[in-house]
């Protein structure tokens, strides 16, 4: 948990953006086999460009998810839970995330709908992300490319996907997707997680991505470079925390979307060990607010 805040620290390291289009064409990426007339399963690109990310420990500006899209909270967990059983997984775990995303949300309700294990490391993600244009990137490295996995479409077509029957009704009133960012060992030294402050994100700059999954599609942001991007990080995050943060709000008048990303720390040391995490994403509601007009 962020302690009294030291002289602000930071790292400059290279962050992979998603480069402009010249033609204009639509983002799409596909996660199966290749449909005819179809050469690559993605015509996204990537550009690096050299960034600062901060310390967040070192900040003295206190993060929110309504401002910022971002904050670090405390999460503990039981140390004997068997992350390779997903069923184990959802009454262990489950119960202490629905518990800290309503405490740091203030919402009535939390639907935990996914969670994803990942291992690896930001060198091996790096030279995937090389050759992604060619071969789709395995399921569970280190995501080292800027994006946010939710879109004003997606976030609300994947509520009528999971919850047909109450979606018109959960509509009315305000959502959003939170994710929360783990780790599973710790101190975290390879591939820490770099959040951008949301507030300093124009829209313009997240462009949409679809995905094609056998039998159906989704929509994620690819993030654009602007040098107004303000990074920030938690150095050596320990498995007592975590990262809450917004995917999508249905919500106008505060953080929408923020963009994430794995990177390469150049002041991670040779022998550190691979990054281990779990991510986890869920809708929250405000079912006694009305939504906006």
């Amino acid at each position: 948990m962020p302690g009294v805040p030291r002289a602000e620290q930071s790292v400059v390291a290279k962050i992979h953006y998603v480069r402009r289009p010249n033609d204009g064409e639509p983002l799409e990426t596909f996660l199966y086999e290749l449909p005819e007339g179809k050469s690559r399963p993605s015509n996204v690109d990537h550009e690096e460009f050299e960034t600062t990310i901060t310390d967040v420990r070192t900040v003295s500006e206190d993060f929110t998810l309504e401002q910022n899209g971002f904050k670090l909270a405390q999460l503990l967990v039981p140390d004997d839970i068997n992350w390779q059983d997903e069923a184990e997984v959802k009454r262990c775990y489950y119960p202490r995330l629905e518990e800290l995303l309503l405490r740091e949300t203030g919402a009535s309700r939390v639907h935990i709908f996914d969670h994803t294990l990942r291992h690896g490391t930001a060198k091996q993600s790096k030279d995937q992300l090389a050759r992604s244009a060619d071969k789709p990137a395995p399921r569970g490295q280190p995501v080292v490319r800027a994006h946010v996995d939710y879109t004003l479409k997606s976030g609300r077509e994947r509520l009528h996907t999971l919850l047909p029957d109450e979606a018109s009704r959960l509509e009315k009133t305000p959502y959003a997707v939170i994710q929360a960012w783990r780790p599973l060992a710790g101190p975290v030294e390879d591939s820490p997680l770099a959040m951008a402050d949301a507030a300093t994100v124009d829209q313009k700059d997240l462009l949409p991505n679809t995905l094609h999954f056998p039998g159906r599609t989704g929509e994620v942001y690819g993030v654009a470079y602007n040098p107004a991007h303000r990074w920030y990080y938690a150095k050596g995050i320990d498995t007592d925390e975590a990262y809450v943060f917004v995917c999508y709000d249905s919500r106008s008048n505060r953080a929408r979307f923020t963009p994430h990303t794995g990177f390469v720390d150049p002041t991670t040391r040779e022998d550190a060990p691979p990054r281990r995490s779990v991510e986890s994403r869920a809708y929250v509601f405000w079912e006694n607010e009305t939504a906006e007009a």
